[in-house]
């Protein structure tokens, strides 16, 4: 290629350039420029005379053609916005001083400039933005919003990492030092209850529970946090980051208690299973050595019920307010003292009743009373009524479903009936204990027991009646040749060790040796039985023996009736302590 050819070339690139570029004119003059028309490039000749005489103005407010006169109107519209724009030279951007610009007389007349008195003849300054400044500030808000999506969406990410962090490093935290209080130990053993019966590992979040461990849901939330501060239990998943309080730098501060699961504390355990029989065992042990306080958690609970029973029914029957909050308090003091008196939950139900109804039918009968009065009134009838009940039979109405028990009540009444009947079994088996030890007294006329050493294996042997406590926690007495008594205790022919208890001093236990110490050869039961007896070695592992001796011979000889009586009443105690459903005896 020659340089004229591409001298050529350029020039012919330079009036494309030209003719590429927005041709402009001035309406209604050059003279006097209101208007300017911005035409595309590349425009036909036929489409710029359309545009320009589509804005052809002489003043503001008469345009010089009509539409109809250029041709159909949705071809003149179609031309005219997609080959022009009007620029209105004096009404200019407050952002940017540019000319405010249209692209139909539609757009014009919604400007309520188009007529003469209000056209701006000078330059004046528009109260909203052009076209452009408004693109612009569109779209650096939407790239602000963006960041600010981008800055949540990393903080929200923080979050959930921090959390995830927080919940994890509750594997890392100590076995719990202190034992909780009786209220909150109750709720801990309910929570334990309440996951085993649905068969899950986790308890809560509360927030979704339609009932309540103890009296209210702001005590449910206080218990909770301080078995989480015990450590007791620990958080756990799933949770939201809305669960989570967090500081500044998005750490977490804490959890919402009621919003979150909750799981035994790692330290007790990976076996969940294991950890919450161990738990349960744990507690219910402690718990059963303080039935005073038990007792008082029992009327607490109890007396509060009665509380929501009463404004349940002002609320539901009656259309009255709750009871005032100057008379709650006594109220609950009524109930409290009734309850210690000895007047059941059923017994204080039917006094509400009646003193609810008797108060309602005293307000419809006077006139002018301020609201609350028939409310306040009811704890006056309540406190009448149940002096008036001491020396006369009071009825018993059920507690309604929807003002039922805190769930801790009915595992506090288990405990107690638990404690009653080992208080019971307790006495009978100190008593009986006590008789067969003046008896063994009284045969031994001088002579002391013989060595048990090398009698474990004895010849001539013969049958004997004797006790086995297995594994599952199962009393059975049996007859057979002492050698196959030792072998059910070491399962099958290991070694066994020999335990002589000091009373009564006519009894003696097998115990195997060398049994693996795992999940199935607990033995929590059989174990219990030997601390009644004052073994406190152990813990053992598989089944138990018991079996007779006598003074002058340690060989194992029959069990007779009282002492097989003995190690059943043990044995029952035994169960109930563990919280087994205990044999009858």
């Amino acid at each position: 290629m020659g340089k004229r050819q591409r001298r050529r070339n350029r020039q012919r690139q330079s009036r494309s350039a030209q003719q590429t570029k927005a041709q402009r004119y001035l309406l209604p003059s050059s003279q006097q420029p209101l208007i300017e028309v911005l035409l595309e490039p590349g425009l036909s000749d036929e489409d710029k005379e359309t545009c320009l005489a589509y804005w052809s103005f002489t003043e503001p407010g008469a345009w010089t053609h009509k539409v109809a006169e250029l041709g159909s109107s949705n071809h003149v519209l179609r031309t005219v916005k997609a080959g022009c724009r009007a620029a209105l030279l004096t009404r200019l951007c407050p952002e940017c001083g540019s000319p405010t610009t249209v692209t139909t007389r539609s757009d014009m007349a919604a400007l309520g400039l188009w007529r003469p008195d209000h056209f701006p003849y000078q330059e004046t300054t528009s109260n909203t933005s052009c076209s452009d400044c408004r693109e612009a500030a569109a779209a650096a808000q939407q790239q602000e919003m963006e960041r600010a999506r981008e800055a949540e969406r990393k903080a929200a990410q923080e979050k959930v990492d921090n959390a995830s962090d927080w919940v994890a490093n509750h594997k890392d935290a100590s076995f719990p030092e202190e034992f909780p209080a009786v209220p909150d130990a109750l709720a801990l053993l309910t929570m334990i209850d309440i996951m085993v019966r649905a068969e899950r590992d986790t308890f809560g979040p509360i927030s979704t529970a339609k009932y309540t461990l103890g009296s209210s849901h702001s005590a449910d939330v206080d218990t909770l946090r301080n078995l989480h501060q015990q450590r007791w239990i620990a958080p756990t998943l799933p949770a939201t980051i809305a669960d989570f309080a967090f500081n500044d730098d998005n750490t977490v501060a804490g959890v919402y208690v009621d919003k979150v699961p909750w799981r035994l504390a790692h330290a007790l355990g990976d076996d969940t299973s294991g950890a919450r029989r161990e738990a349960a065992e744990h507690i219910t042990s402690l718990l059963l050595k303080r039935p005073t306080r038990l007792r008082d958690v029992v009327m607490d609970l109890e007396a509060v019920t009665a509380m929501t029973y009463l404004d349940g029914l002002l609320e539901r029957s009656y259309d009255e307010p709750p009871v005032p909050e100057h008379r709650r308090q006594e109220a609950y003091d009524t109930f409290h003292e009734a309850l210690l008196n000895g007047f059941t939950l059923r017994q204080l139900i039917a006094v509400a009743w009646m003193a609810a109804s008797s108060s309602v039918s005293w307000g419809q009968r006077t006139p002018g009373l301020k609201p609350g009065s028939v409310s306040a009134a009811c704890v006056t009838n309540i406190g009448r009524r149940i002096e008036a009940a001491h020396d006369r039979p009071v009825p018993e109405y059920d507690v309604p479903n929807w003002a039922g028990l805190p769930a801790t009540h009915a595992t506090a009444m288990r405990l107690l009936k638990q404690h009653d009947a080992v208080a019971d079994a307790l006495n009978q088996f100190r008593t009986l204990r006590q008789s067969i030890a003046t008896r063994d007294l009284d045969s031994i006329e001088n002579r002391a027991y013989g060595d048990p050493v090398d009698i474990d294996a004895g010849r001539d042997e013969t049958e004997v009646t004797f006790a086995l406590i297995t594994t599952d926690g199962h009393l059975d007495f049996q007859s057979e040749m002492p050698a196959n008594m030792r072998d059910k205790v070491s399962s099958g022919g290991g070694a066994v060790d020999r335990i002589i208890l000091q009373e009564p001093r006519s009894l003696h236990a097998y115990v195997g040796e060398f049994i693996a110490p795992d999940p199935g050869n607990d033995n929590p039961v059989g174990n219990e039985v030997l601390r009644l007896l004052d073994c406190f070695d152990g813990p053992f592992y598989g089944p138990v023996a018991f079996f007779s001796v006598s003074a002058r011979n340690n060989q194992p000889q029959d069990l007779d009736l009282q002492q097989q009586k003995l190690l059943t009443l043990a044995h029952h105690i035994a169960q109930t302590k563990i919280g087994a459903d205990p044999a009858p005896f």
